[in-house]
Order: C-alpha cells, then sequence, then structure tokens
C-alpha cells in the first residue's frame, strides 16, 4: 500500500484527520511507522511527533542485525528530540561475538533523553537462543514513571533507582534478579512476578517507603526482606514451590546447613513486619512454607487491616495470633484444601484458648473441599472470638484450589 501511495499524486489518507493518524500510527511497530514518511510531509511531521515508540518484532519479522542498526539510527536521526510517553522496547543483541547489545541500549537512552514517562524492556520473541541482556544500571530520568522489565538480567548488587525520581511502578516478570536491594523513594506500585529467579543465599531486600502497593509470586530463591512500608495500603503474596524458605525434612530446622529453614533471620521476621501497615492482605503459602508462621512469633501488629485472604498454611495457633493482632479487620476469606495441618500447633496450647472479641470483623468465607476436623477447628476458633455464625458462609467444592 505504501508503494502504491508513494507512486500516486494523492494520498488516500489526506481525508483523515491528524489525531486519527497519530493514533494509528502509534499501533505500529517502529519500523512501519517509520516507512510511512514516504507518503508525504504531514506523515512524517505526524510522525516526528508522535509520543509512542513500539521496538516490537515477533520471530518471522524480527530485522537482521544490520538492518535493525540502520532502523535505530534513522529513527534518532529523523525523529530528533521530540518529547515521547511511552517506548517499548525488544532488546536485540549485536552480531556475534561481540552480543553487546549496543543499539538496544541506544534505544534506552535515547527514550530516557527525549523523557519517556513509560518504559518498557524486554527480550526479543524469536525462536532460536539468544544471550539475556544487562539492564543498565545507571538509570537516570526526571520523567521515567514506569518501569516494566521482562526476560531480561538484573545482575547488579544494589538496584537503586535514585536517578529516577518520579518512577512510581516497577513491575519486573522472568527475570533472573542477583541484586542485594531494590530501592526507591518515590516507587507506589511494585510487581515481582512469572518466575522470577532471586537470590538463594542472601535474601533481596526491598526498601520502598512510599509504596501502597505490592504484588510478590511465582518466584524462585529466598523470600525478599521487606523493609518498612508505612503507606502499604493492598498486598498479595504467594509462596509456591519455587519458595526456598521451607525445611527440607519438615522439622522447622534441621542439621542441613544448606536447607532454606537456615536463612531465616534470628532477630527479625521477614515479611509481615514490611507488610503490617496495609488495609488488604492476601497471603497465600503452600503448608510447607514456614515463613509466615516464623513471622508471626514477631507478633506484628496490623493496625490497618480491614479485609484478609488466607490459604491453609495457617494452624489454629496462627489464626488466633493474626486475629488478635488485627484489630479493624472486618472481612476473612479462607480458602481451604488440605486441612490437615490447621488443628496442629506453633505455640503454646494456652494461646488457642485465650478468650478476645474481633470486635470489627463483619463476614467471613470460608471455601473448603468439605467441612472436615480442620474447617471445625476454624469455626470453633471464630465462634470463640465472638463471631456468630450467620456471619460465617461457607461454600464446599471438591475443585477447591487454594493456590
Amino acid at each position: 500500500m505504501l508503494e502504491m501511495a508513494a507512486a500516486s499524486d494523492r494520498d488516500p489518507f489526506g481525508d483523515l484527520p491528524d489525531e486519527l493518524l497519530s493514533r494509528v500510527l502509534s499501533f505500529l511497530p517502529a519500523e512501519d511507522a517509520l516507512q510511512t514518511c514516504v507518503l508525504e510531509t504531514r506523515w512524517r511531521d505526524l510522525w516526528r511527533r508522535l509520543t509512542s515508540l513500539r521496538f516490537v518484532f515477533d520471530g518471522p519479522t524480527f530485522p537482521r542485525y544490520n538492518r535493525f542498526k540502520r532502523l535505530v539510527k534513522l529513527l534518532i536521526c529523523l525523529r530528533g528530540n521530540s518529547p515521547l510517553i511511552r517506548c517499548e522496547i525488544d532488546a536485540y543483541p549485536d552480531d556475534e561475538p561481540e552480543n553487546m547489545f549496543t543499539n538496544t541500549r541506544l534505544l534506552i537512552d535515547y527514550a530516557l533523553a527525549c523523557e519517556a514517562e513509560e518504559l518498557i524492556v524486554r527480550a526479543a520473541d524469536i525462536q532460536y537462543d539468544l544471550p539475556v541482556f544487562d539492564v543498565p544500571l545507571s538509570l537516570i530520568s526526571q520523567h521515567l514513571k514506569t518501569l516494566h522489565l521482562e526476560g531480561v538480567n538484573l545482575d547488579h548488587s544494589a538496584l537503586k533507582f535514585s536517578g529516577c525520581l518520579v518512577l512510581e511502578d516497577l513491575r519486573i516478570q522472568l527475570c533472573n534478579i542477583r541484586a542485594c536491594e531494590i530501592s526507591s523513594m518515590s516507587l507506589k506500585r511494585l510487581c515481582i512476578t512469572d518466575y522470577c529467579s532471586l537470590p538463594d543465599i542472601v535474601r533481596l531486600r526491598i526498601c520502598a517507603p512510599s509504596l501502597i502497593s505490592l504484588q510478590l509470586e511465582d518466584f524462585e530463591g529466598l523470600t525478599p526482606f521487606l523493609e518498612n512500608m508505612p503507606l502499604l495500603e493492598t498486598a498479595h503474596v504467594n509462596l509456591e514451590d519455587g519458595c526456598h524458605d521451607h525445611c527440607r525434612s519438615n522439622q522447622g530446622v534441621c542439621d542441613n546447613i544448606v536447607c532454606g529453614c537456615h536463612a531465616y533471620p534470628v532477630k527479625e521476621g521477614v515479611l509481615l513486619n514490611g507488610l503490617s501497615n496495609a488495609a488488604k492482605l492476601d497471603l497465600i503459602a503452600l503448608p510447607k512454607m514456614f515463613l509466615y508462621r516464623s513471622d508471626l512469633k514477631w507478633c506484628p501488629i496490623f493496625g490497618k487491616l480491614k479485609t484478609l485472604l488466607l490459604n491453609e498454611w495457617f494452624t489454629a495457633v496462627d489464626l488466633v495470633c493474626i486475629l488478635r493482632q488485627s484489630p479493624v479487620l472486618e472481612s476473612l476469606t479462607l480458602k481451604l484444601g488440605n486441612t490437615e495441618d490447621i488443628v496442629g500447633a506453633t505455640g503454646a496450647q494456652e494461646t488457642k484458648t485465650q478468650s478476645f472479641v474481633c470486635a470489627c470483623l463483619k463476614s467471613v468465607y470460608i471455601e473448603c473441599e468439605e467441612v472436615d476436623e480442620g474447617v471445625l477447628a476454624v469455626l470453633n476458633i471464630l465462634s470463640t472470638c465472638g463471631i456468630l455464625r450467620d456471619q460465617i458462609s461457607i461454600k464446599e467444592d471438591s475443585r477447591t484450589d487454594s493456590d
């Protein structure tokens, strides 16, 4: 179509408004959008004013290295320093033997120089194996608000975003994280998901005092240590098979010095103190994960918590502890699959029998396979806390999946 239009004396899209054409251009990959410049001057001006660039290619359409290099050079030359709002980049290496990702780094620097507010960097989606891109440590921007990293390496001793003063959203997916720290004073939303690889010897520390939302799940390695988050509103944490915080012998502490149980700190918790200011909290884990139960021994107060979701990782003692330490809790959801461990204990037996009233708790939702001994133990605890039976809703479903 571009060839036909170029050969014609009339732009077939000439009657369309600039706003519509700009929107169409914003959805095109960078190479296709650049080619519209041959239509006429109007298209070239529209392209230069685009605030969204997409260097995204699927396997069959990904250009060879030399072509990709020319495309990057031409785009930067023609477009100049026009402001950007959003830039999406597929990381693509140089030709062997260097594999230095020179042009990918050039694009990142260009996007930041054009004051991009949102930057997405992901591994190229092509059919053959490529080296993994190492994200530069020195990301400096006075304008970057959203950073999305997918399928790349974060191979630094610390990820300190002090150079990104207005960064608010950080999403990390399918990444190899080898840092011992992630820190940002401005960050409001953090998401680490989709099988990220975390350190397995020293815990990753997360320092984000302005954080209001946290999602942490589907990772492999030790659970990150959360520093104080006084503004936190919502958090979803899921400790699955990849999490190393479990004892291989199911003893809590065993003689195997490389077992995950030896990574637990002696004088402080890992997660719950950092999550204690949340108003909405999802705490999900396989029963073999000891982290929540161990953290509860430090008795954090959930002074703002109103909505809580748990699955069957807890015992009766743990549930009592959580309820006692959540004075304004209004809604409790329990997704229970295997309830064998719920009737166990992690502390003194008298802890379960000390009466107290959940004055603010209005509703309890229980999803279970059947009303078995574990569910009955939960109902008994709720009763001693002053929760009436008509405040409790039970849904039996043999397909209940607590994860």
